[in-house]
């Protein structure tokens, strides 16, 4: 193997060749020419007679962002987003007065709360224990249901119990059971509930367990005793003042007689259920002026003390139980006439404006008793079921109770309906967002 020792002996030879700088030969003929050519004329140059600013290329100066507007543009978009997010999360619900969408009917049988819708006329149970439950009650916002359960082996005691509209999270608020109330009435913000027991106590039960709020002893709450549009006041009567009704702050102070014997325009007193405008500027009830005339539905403007007849008609009647109607323009209500001395026949159930006048008949004519009336939360329909299902009594299994079906009557159409559905309480109308 020569070969590589060859070119080892001659490498130091070759890197020293290459080491030293060279002059290209052709370097020095490349001088002389260019020394022999003469330079371009100056009139050839086109700067010399046209300013080249109008030749040029001209940089365009890009816009600087502006980096703090942006970023504000940014942050309201965020904060509208995320706000979009928590109102579309949040469940919608109606206000607690006026008018509103309709949603479920609720009524309890059998010891078993149901639920029904009047359209589809699908029913659904949403309590079904061993518990006798009854007298199901919606929240004015339509997202709780408040009813009675019997106590086991203490007839007469009930617990008041809370739960979803959907049957779930039923929880008690009564730490000691209660008898039989006159009434329950949900507050307007469905935190609390009025309970009016038989013997006249008046408390409120919160929903959040908070303790019980005794109130008032030997009064009867009227139907839909808080004040609308606020709930800032309770309508109520007292055992000791009969004809007389009074008002209250929600939370039982400075109470005050409304309307009575001693204190209205006329000879007159109150005959029975009060109730609430909508807008809470008046109150309705039946006003009895002389026993041998009947009691007839009349309003009392709570600005001014006025008190004024609605209905015309000639005779001798009795009108009770008023229900407004959800905008507030319409009363509808029982109705008795005299036929003859002693003798009454019920009526079906009447109907007058605000602004007084003739009374419309609508639906049938009701039990002896007259009926349970409530309207629908869009006002648009009525439901009736027979005034036997507000007795106070206690169910327990194989006792004879009222079972009825509900009459839905169309205001609009002008027909009347009867529900295939067996009601053994009195009903509720579930309010929901229109």
């Amino acid at each position: 193997m020569t070969g590589p020792e060859r070119v080892e002996r001659q490498l130091q030879g070759i890197l020293e060749d290459l080491a030293v700088p060279r002059r290209p030969e052709y370097l020095d003929d490349l001088h002389r020419q260019l020394a022999a050519t003469r330079q371009r004329p100056a009139w050839t140059l086109p700067e010399r007679w046209l300013p080249m600013t109008e030749y040029a290329i001209r940089s365009v100066p890009a816009p600087r962002l502006p980096l703090r507007a942006i970023g504000a543009v940014l942050l309201i978009a965020a904060i509208l987003l995320a706000a979009i997010v928590v109102v579309g999360s949040r469940t919608r619900i109606p206000p607690p007065f006026g008018p509103a969408g309709n949603g479920l009917i609720t009524w309890a049988l059998d010891g078993d709360i149901f639920v029904g819708d009047p359209v589809g006329g699908t029913v659904r149970r949403v309590a079904a224990t061993d518990d006798l439950d009854r007298n199901p009650v919606f929240s004015r916002d339509g997202t709780h249901i408040a009813f009675l359960r019997q106590v086991p082996a203490e007839a007469g005691q009930f617990d008041l119990v809370v739960m979803r509209a959907d049957g779930n999270a039923a929880k008690e608020l009564t730490a000691v059971s209660i008898s039989m109330p006159r009434a329950v009435e949900w507050a307007p913000d469905g935190a609390s509930l009025l309970v009016n027991e038989s013997d006249g106590d008046l408390a409120r039960y919160f929903v959040d367990g908070s303790p019980t709020q005794p109130m008032l002893e030997g009064v009867s709450l009227e139907p839909d005793a808080f004040r609308p549009p606020d709930g800032a006041q309770i309508l109520y009567e007292r055992e000791d003042d009969l004809g007389a009704l009074y008002v209250m702050n929600a939370d039982g102070s400075l109470p005050r007689q409304l309307f009575g014997p001693g204190t209205s325009s006329c000879a007159c007193s109150l005959a029975g259920p009060a109730r609430w405008s909508p807008d809470g500027r008046s109150v309705a009830f039946s006003v009895d002026t002389n026993h041998a005339e009947g009691a007839r539905m009349s309003v009392l403007d709570v600005a001014t003390g006025g008190l004024r007849q609605l209905a015309t008609e000639e005779g001798v009647w009795i009108e009770n139980d008023p229900a407004w109607s959800p905008d507030g323009t319409r009363l509808a209500f029982n109705r008795w006439q005299q036929v003859a001395a002693g003798t009454w026949l019920v009526r079906p159930i009447g109907m007058v404006a605000l602004a007084g006048g003739a009374v419309t008949p609508i639906g049938i004519g009701p039990a002896s008793e007259g009926a349970l009336i409530e309207w629908s939360p869009d006002g648009s329909m009525i439901l009736s079921l027979p005034g036997t299902l507000s007795e106070a009594f206690t169910w327990s299994p194989g006792a004879p109770g009222t079972i009825a079906r509900p009459t839905l009557i169309d205001l609009a159409a002008g027909t009347t309906r009867q529900l295939d559905w067996s009601v053994g309480s009195i009903s509720s109308w579930q309010r929901v967002p229109r």
